[in-house]
């Protein structure tokens, strides 16, 4: 595959906000997002994803598809931010047009139900796409740290490094690099089998998740085990784990992770700094990343000047 990254955000780009996934009738706290944009001395765009068609599911899916093909299309856009996560965003992959992303390549940025948008897009194009805060429910919020992040990550040329915060090392092991792969745990499990599955061939995982208990994270992990994507992997990195329970009949969220991986013996690190609710970093999806030795660190920018 053939890793392409977009241009760097700068002053006075115009920028577009679409809903690939949810819209739910928020215009106050959709503006707050608004305003940071412009704070950054861009012009916001609003799409008619976000302006026609309210709600999470059962929503359009041409409507929702042709904003995100115009936007991708339209070349005085430079970035395109989603508005929230939700349960539906995969509903439009198979009418995106890929071969016109690949031929506009620009900043995609969302989070949850959206990573499953994200990965689909870089399998499809080799662009690299932005795991990082969605408008609403995110940048709205007003989290001073998860602006700084995407500010960074979108606006400057240079490598994020180490993530801020807690780092433990749930499996330590010597250091092992490959591009990272991102995503809302269950929106990447949805994905196996089809042909939108993100890559993990030499990728070291990224992934957080918000609400399930134990089970679920057990069930998930093991799918992607049986499903061959753990064999081909480099390490992984764990984030935030929002309103999930810690352990369940003795059973930790720790226990479960290290035996749905105890074959390959990679590492697999936790972190604090990436999540549903928190200030989360922007994790770039198909950056060099380097794992073990009890750390992990990004050691490539996303977008080139």
């Amino acid at each position: 595959m053939t890793i392409v990254k977009p241009r760097v955000l700068r002053r006075r780009d115009e920028v577009a906000i679409v809903a690939p996934s949810g819209a739910p009738p928020y215009d106050d706290d959709i503006q707050a997002g608004v305003s940071f944009l412009e704070s950054l001395g861009l012009r916001v765009h609003i799409g008619e994803s976000v302006k026609k068609s309210r709600g999470y599911i059962g929503r359009n899916r041409d409507l929702r598809a042709r904003d995100l093909n115009r936007q991708f299309a339209d070349r005085r856009i430079r970035a395109i931010f989603c508005l929230v996560g939700g349960f539906s965003a995969f509903e439009i992959l198979e009418l995106i047009d890929y071969p016109r992303i690949a031929r506009n390549p620009k900043i995609l940025m969302g989070f949850s139900d959206n990573t499953s948008l994200l990965n689909a897009i870089h399998r499809k194009t080799g662009l690299v796409t932005f795991m990082g805060e969605n408008i609403l429910w995110g940048l709205s919020e007003g989290r001073q740290a998860s602006r700084e992040f995407v500010t960074r990550a979108l606006m400057e040329v240079r490598p994020a490094g180490i993530p801020p915060g807690a780092i433990a090392a749930w499996r330590d092991a010597p250091p092992r690099s490959g591009r990272t792969v991102a995503g809302n745990l269950w929106s990447t499990v949805w994905l196996r089998g089809t042909p939108w599955e993100p890559v993990w061939r030499d990728r070291i995982y990224f992934w957080e998740d918000v609400g399930e208990n134990v089970d679920d994270l057990n069930s998930a992990l093991w799918h992607l085990r049986l499903g061959g994507g753990f064999g081909r992997l480099r390490g992984m990195v764990v984030g935030h784990l929002e309103g999930i329970e810690e352990q369940k009949f003795g059973v930790t969220v720790k226990g479960v992770t290290l035996r749905a991986t105890d074959v390959e013996k990679w590492p697999v690190i936790k972190v604090e700094s990436f999540g549903h609710h928190i200030p989360s970093q922007v994790i770039p999806i198909g950056v060099k990343c380097r794992v073990g030795g009890g750390t992990v660190s990004l050691e490539e920018s996303g977008v080139t000047g």
